[in-house]
C-alpha cells in the first residue's frame, strides 16, 4: 500500500511538470495554438482505451507489457522526438525505474546513414545496403525499411549503448535480443559468444545479466548465400513500456508497402498501439498528387487493420514546410486533409501538429527561435523535445479524459 501511494504521488508531481513546461512553451512561443493541442477522436477508440486499461495495471503492479511502435520518416530516423516522448512515458510511468529497454532499432550506420544518438554501432567485414526509397531493389524488406546483407565467412556486428552520453535520466538496458533476419541453415549466429536459438525468420538469445551492449558474430558456410539483417529487438524482463521506433529519411506510405516482411515483423512485435507520423516526403515530392497520397496512406492503414484488428492506431500531420527554402509548401495542406479525412473515416485518432504548430508559414517562427535546420524543414533537437512534449502533453489528456467506469458499462 505504501508502494501505491508513494506510485500515485510521483504521477501527480509528473502530471504537473508537463503541465507547466507545456504552458512555459507556450508563453514563449505565442505563435502556438496550445488551446487546439488536443488530439481529435472521432469516435470511442477501442485501442487507445485498452492501451489506458494496461498502463493503470502497470502503474499498480506492473505485471504485463506494453509495446508501442512510431513508424516515420527522417524525423523519427534521427530519433530526438522519439527519444522525447520515450522519455516523458518512461518517467510518467516508471516512477523508480532508471532504467528501460530500447526496443526496436537498426544498424543504420553500416548503410552509411544517420544513426540515432543514443547508441553507437561498430562493425567488421563488407556489407550491402537497400532502403525502401529505392527505385530498385537488391534484397527483401522488413519493418525497419532498411536491410544490411553480406555473404562474406566471417563478420561481426557491435552495439553499444551511449548511457554515459545519453541526457536523459532513464537509461538503456537489456538482456533478452531478438535479431530479424532470413532463414538459412549456412548462417551461424553467436551473441556475446553465445549460441542463439534459431525461429522462422530471426534468432533470440536471453543474456546471463542486463547489460548495455553486445557483439553479434556472423559465419556463413556457404558465400553464395546471402545474411539479410532486418532489425533488432532489445528487450528485458522488467521494462513495462517499449517504444519501437522505426525511421527512414524519404520515407512514405508508399515506401512501408513495399517492405515483404512488414506485416510479419508487426506482427511479432504485436503492438498494443500504432503512432504513423508519414506525410512530409509526399507532400515534398516535385509529382505530388493528392489522390494518389490518399490512397496509399489508406492501403497502409488497411495493411496495419487487416493484421492487427484490436490494435489502436494514431496518426499525426506533417510539420508546417519551406519548399526548396523559399515559400510555404501548399501541398502539405493537401496531405494534412487527406490524413484528417482517412481518420474520420477510418476511425483513427489524429494529433494535427501542422495546426498546432501554427499553420501555414509558421515555420518561418520556429526558425527564428533557433528551433529548426536551416533548410526550414527538419527541427534542431530542442524543436523536436518541443515537439515531443506537445505530444505526450494532449496525449496524456486523451487519456485522463478516458472514464474506464464508463467503457465497463458499455462505454
Amino acid at each position: 500500500m505504501k508502494w501505491l501511494k508513494n506510485n500515485i504521488l510521483t504521477l501527480l508531481i509528473a502530471f504537473f511538470f508537463v503541465q507547466v513546461n507545456a504552458q512555459s512553451v507556450c508563453d514563449t512561443m505565442p505563435f502556438l495554438r496550445c488551446a487546439q493541442n488536443e488530439i481529435i477522436n472521432f469516435e470511442p477508440d477501442f485501442g487507445v482505451i485498452n492501451l489506458k486499461q494496461k498502463l493503470e495495471r502497470i502503474t499498480q503492479t506492473k505485471s504485463e507489457k506494453i509495446n508501442i511502435v512510431h513508424i516515420g520518416d527522417s524525423h523519427l530516423q534521427a530519433a530526438f522526438l522519439s527519444e522525447g516522448i520515450k522519455q516523458k512515458l518512461f518517467q510518467y510511468f516508471y516512477t523508480y525505474d532508471t532504467f528501460a529497454s530500447p526496443g526496436f532499432i537498426f544498424p543504420y550506420t553500416v548503410a552509411q546513414t544517420n544513426n540515432p544518438f543514443y547508441y553507437k554501432i561498430d562493425y567488421s567485414g563488407s556489407w550491402e545496403w537497400c532502403r525502401n526509397v529505392d527505385k530498385e531493389k537488391i534484397c527483401s524488406l522488413g519493418l525497419s525499411g532498411i536491410t544490411i546483407r553480406t555473404n562474406n565467412p566471417e563478420t561481426s556486428l557491435s552495439i553499444k549503448m551511449q548511457n554515459h552520453k545519453y541526457p536523459y535520466p532513464v537509461k538503456y538496458y537489456f538482456n533478452r535480443v531478438k535479431i530479424l533476419h532470413n532463414t538459412d541453415t549456412s548462417f551461424h549466429l553467436t551473441v556475446n559468444n553465445k549460441e542463439v536459438v534459431r525461429h522462422n525468420g530471426y534468432s533470440t538469445i536471453m543474456l546471463d545479466g542486463l547489460t548495455d551492449s553486445i557483439k553479434i558474430q556472423l559465419n556463413i558456410s556457404d558465400t553464395t548465400k546471402y545474411f539479410e539483417l532486418y532489425g533488432i529487438i532489445l528487450d528485458d524482463d522488467e521494462t513495462p513500456v517499449n517504444y519501437h521506433t522505426i525511421g527512414v529519411n524519404g520515407a512514405t506510405a508508399l515506401s512501408y508497402l513495399k517492405c515483404d516482411y512488414f506485416s510479419e515483423h508487426l506482427k511479432l512485435i504485436n503492438p498494443d498501439y500504432i503512432i504513423i507520423s508519414l506525410g512530409t516526403n509526399e507532400a515534398y515530392d516535385k509529382n505530388f498528387v493528392g489522390i494518389q497520397h490518399r490512397y496509399e496512406f489508406a492501403d497502409l492503414i488497411h495493411l496495419i487493420k487487416g493484421i492487427l484488428p484490436n490494435t489502436g492506431i494514431l496518426v499525426t500531420t506533417p510539420n508546417d514546410h519551406l519548399k526548396e527554402r523559399s515559400s510555404p509548401n501548399p501541398n502539405t495542406e493537401i496531405v494534412r486533409e487527406n490524413i484528417i479525412g482517412i481518420s474520420r473515416e477510418q476511425h483513427l485518432l489524429v494529433w494535427d501538429f501542422y495546426n498546432i504548430m501554427g499553420g501555414e508559414g509558421s515555420i518561418n517562427y520556429w526558425y527564428e527561435k533557433g528551433l529548426t535546420a536551416d533548410d526550414r524543414l527538419h527541427f534542431k533537437k530542442r524543436g523536436y523535445e518541443i515537439q515531443a512534449g506537445l505530444f505526450f502533453d494532449a496525449f496524456l489528456k486523451t487519456l485522463n479524459q478516458i472514464n474506464l467506469a464508463e467503457f465497463q458499462n458499455g462505454y
